[in-house]
């Protein structure tokens, strides 16, 4: 059964029926859908044609006629922002319309790559599609029937809505490994798939919950997009320190270049045979630092410790979290990395007791909890909070914990100015400021002064 007039499947090309298409919506999780929609995918990916306007005209001039209610009590019809008696002008007010809408959706099918969505078949690439789809604003429809769809009515440039498709499903399929476990801590886009008996990666269910969750306007979508701008910054680059030391009890040997003539002692038994052989070169190379010396040593690695000041007045909701949630991911993502340790604290007046992340499952923990905290702060005092948070990172370190670089990041939507705050009572600690949607040039003014990062209107 063919149910589209809009495209033409090749003449060896069976459509799905309607009992296929149920199946596979089921397996993506596709309550309703269009039935017609399905078809047209299907038959393009098939190699089949779109059909010009005038080739279904008479189709829709039909369903529109069968489908035209009946007058009001006066006898009139709407059209447009009037009213009308006459019936023909209904019916024709109607088809003019109706057939925007079937070109709009039209101009989509010209435009989208079906191939760009998961699943092993075209009816499975096309509800795969159309699941992503639903999770636009008025991309889903009640039923099998399924149309029309708001998302093709009335819009300007439907091919926008393909484009805007394409660019979450390469969204999807470009999160790195770190990045998958701040969006998803819980690892619910594999349990899915698996749930599912599908396999996971690009080719599976997995790539389409991930899409889904990074669709235009969610909450994954802002974390992702302001946690890869801060990506950019130089200054916000994490970096963990690997040192070498010389440890008559260490467990590591390495061989180096002599230092003085001193070490001559030391020098392997190869490079004393050269002196034998020739004597003015092995002075030579000893006093130009070219005679190998064996030592032992001891390694020492470093993280660099990051504090995170977030504002916990009640404003900082919404959209305003969303945005510190995204910060706080790419500071952590550091962690997963193996490159830092973080704490984040929330304060009003004062800083209250920090959350910590030092390993990889202690960061998707937090980032759990931070993404789904409710904050109810009173006053704002951004002095206060960052010289307790420049205390905190110096106690620790002065207790001999394996820190350096220490940096703190304030977060806030409060126009507050830095005032009582001096670059020398943070000394050593480069501060990061970020005033969320608002203006504050004084805590812009201060972060840089300390080599850190300052923005406005975040």
């Amino acid at each position: 059964m063919n149910f589209t007039f809009r495209t033409t499947p090749p003449a060896t090309y069976i459509p799905p029926n309607s009992e296929e298409m149920r199946e596979v919506a089921a397996k993506v999780g596709l309550k309703g859908f269009s039935r017609d929609l399905v078809a047209d995918l299907c038959n393009l990916a098939a190699g089949g044609a779109i059909q010009p306007p005038s080739a279904y005209r008479e189709i829709v001039h039909r369903q529109v006629e069968e489908k035209l209610p009946a007058p009001d009590s006066d006898g009139e019809w709407s059209v447009g922002g009037g009213y009308t008696k006459d019936r023909l002008q209904a019916i024709n007010h109607r088809l003019e319309k109706a057939m925007r809408y079937h070109q709009n959706v039209c101009d989509f099918l010209q435009t989208v790559d079906l191939s760009a969505f998961p699943g092993r078949s075209p009816l499975e690439q096309a509800m795969s599609l159309l699941k992503l789809l639903s999770k636009q604003e008025g991309g889903s429809g009640g039923g099998e029937g399924g149309e029309p769809l708001p998302i093709f009515q009335d819009n300007d440039r439907p091919e926008g809505v393909a484009e805007k498709l394409h660019e979450t499903m390469e969204l999807a399929e470009s999160l790195d490994e770190t990045e998958q476990e701040m969006l998803d801590p819980d690892g619910d886009w594999q349990e899915d798939a698996e749930q599912d008996g599908q396999e996971t990666g690009s080719s599976g269910l997995q790539a389409l919950k991930v899409a889904e969750d990074l669709v235009d306007g969610s909450d994954k979508r802002a974390m992702l997009e302001i946690s890869r701008q801060l990506d950019q910054f130089t200054k916000l680059q994490v970096r963990r320190q690997k040192l070498v030391k010389p440890d008559p009890t260490g467990d590591e040997i390495r061989t180096r270049g002599i230092k003085h003539l001193g070490e001559l002692g030391r020098v392997s038994k190869s490079a004393w045979a050269t002196r034998q052989q020739q004597p003015t070169y092995f002075l030579y190379q000893a006093v130009t630092g070219q005679l190998p010396v064996r030592e032992r040593v001891t390694r020492q690695e470093k993280k660099q410790a990051i504090f995170i000041l977030v504002d916990g007045s009640g404003s900082m909701e919404g959209r305003k979290h969303h945005k510190a949630t995204g910060v706080v991911m790419n500071r952590l993502k550091a962690v997963v990395d193996g490159d830092a340790e973080v704490w984040v604290s929330v304060f009003d007046t004062e800083m209250s007791n920090p959350m910590h992340a030092g390993n990889a499952e202690e960061a998707r923990e937090l980032i759990k909890q931070f993404r789904h905290g409710n904050f109810r702060g009173g006053g704002t005092d951004i002095a206060s909070a960052v010289k307790a948070a420049h205390a905190f990172i110096e106690e620790k370190m002065k207790a001999g914990e394996a820190l350096w670089r220490p940096e703190v990041v304030v977060l806030t939507d409060e126009d507050s100015s830095t005032q009582g705050l001096r670059k020398s009572e943070v000394k050593g600690t480069r501060v990061h400021g970020f005033a969320i949607e608002r203006k504050n040039k004084p805590l812009v003014t201060f972060a840089k002064s300390t080599g850190g990062v300052g923005i406005e209107n975040f």
